[in-house]
């Protein structure tokens, strides 16, 4: 007889899946199209399907993560981050973010 006493999560591209142990360690990810961009996941998942647009290339497989880092996976299947142009930190993101207009503040001009 299964067991029930949890619902599924739900991924962040909205599909039922269930999510590995926490114990399995998480995988690494840096998006194809912009270096700075950055996304942890459960180990052997790969990221949710809407931030595959641009692609993404594993960095590092079975890294271990802060309790915080571990509780925002759980919650939402996945934690981004932007690493800041110097490389001195970082900042989360919650979902993608919007594309830089090119060519300054004013278009067409």
């Amino acid at each position: 007889m299964a067991e029930d006493n949890s619902t599924p999560s739900t991924g962040a591209d909205g599909n039922q899946e269930s999510l590995p142990a926490p114990s399995a360690g998480f995988d690494r990810y840096r998006s194809l199209t912009d270096s700075n961009l950055m996304i942890l996941v459960a180990k052997d998942v790969v990221p949710p399907f809407r931030f595959k647009a641009g692609g993404w290339e594993l960095l590092q497989s079975s890294i271990e993560l802060g309790s915080a880092m571990k509780a925002r996976i759980a919650e939402q299947g996945f934690f981004m981050f932007r690493v800041n142009e110097d490389r001195t930190g970082w900042v989360e993101l919650t979902d993608l973010p919007s594309r830089p207009q090119r060519g300054g503040e004013i278009d067409g001009e």
